[in-house]
């Protein structure tokens, strides 16, 4: 009778490769994090994805790992779901994906959540990949379509409302105003038309230069302005 492959001293490379992809899709996560108030938290929570694969030479050790930071992910995942926690349940589920994908035990079902693993990881690329196109790289390539006007705190545009500077950028192009005001810094962010011409652009930017309290103009972004 012919016996399987011994549960050997080290992992299988579906395995492993699981593990691996549980970390890097955990990634995206934590960077969009770092930008939240809840940084620390998202860097806490990404640390223990990485335990299993210090662990591939102990079969038991790995798969344990693997399930038990797998589920604590899951049920961290949904009580933590306004903090953004759901992030990490892609890599979740790779890890228990990887604590049962051993084809030297189940070599129907490896096969099955190693595919299924791959989808996980390629939908975690592509959605990605989409979000930094929106957020990032689309807006970079745009262009700019408003005027900041940086100003005093409390000048005299603030004072007299918006209305006014409104109605006198209208003339040159402007299509909206409107104004954000802190105890350190103050702004006018003057909207314009994308048919504006060069000329006309240079216009309204002069006009909104001679603005009571304005000291500084400059195109904003897309990524900044909208």
């Amino acid at each position: 009778m012919e016996t399987m492959p011994a549960y050997g001293a080290r992992i299988h490379s579906v395995q492993r490769s699981l593990a691996v992809g549980a970390v890097l899709v955990a990634v995206p996560a934590l960077l969009l994090g770092l930008d939240s108030y809840f940084a620390a938290l998202f860097v806490l929570t990404a640390m223990p994805v990485t335990v299993p694969i210090f662990l591939q030479r102990s079969p038991e050790s790995f798969n344990r790992a693997c399930m038990i930071v797998g589920l604590a992910l899951v049920v961290w995942g949904v009580l933590g779901v306004f903090l953004g926690m759901f992030l990490y349940l892609p890599s979740a589920l790779l890890l228990v994906l990887a604590a049962l994908a051993d084809p030297r035990r189940r070599p129907v079902a490896a096969r099955v959540m190693g595919g299924a693993g791959g989808l996980v990881m390629a939908g975690v690329v592509v959605a990605s990949a989409l979000w930094c196109w929106h957020f990032y790289i689309s807006p970079s390539l745009a262009t700019p379509h408003t005027f900041r006007a940086v100003t005093d705190p409390g000048g005299a545009q603030f004072d007299g409302g918006i209305g006014d500077a409104q109605e006198r950028l209208r003339k040159f192009g402007a299509t909206s105003v409107t104004g954000t005001e802190t105890d350190e810094i103050s702004y006018l962010e003057v909207r314009f038309a994308d048919d504006l011409s060069e000329p006309q652009r240079a216009e309204l930017k002069e006009q909104i230069a001679v603005l009571p309290g304005v000291s500084r103009v400059e195109l904003c972004s897309v990524r900044d302005c909208g």
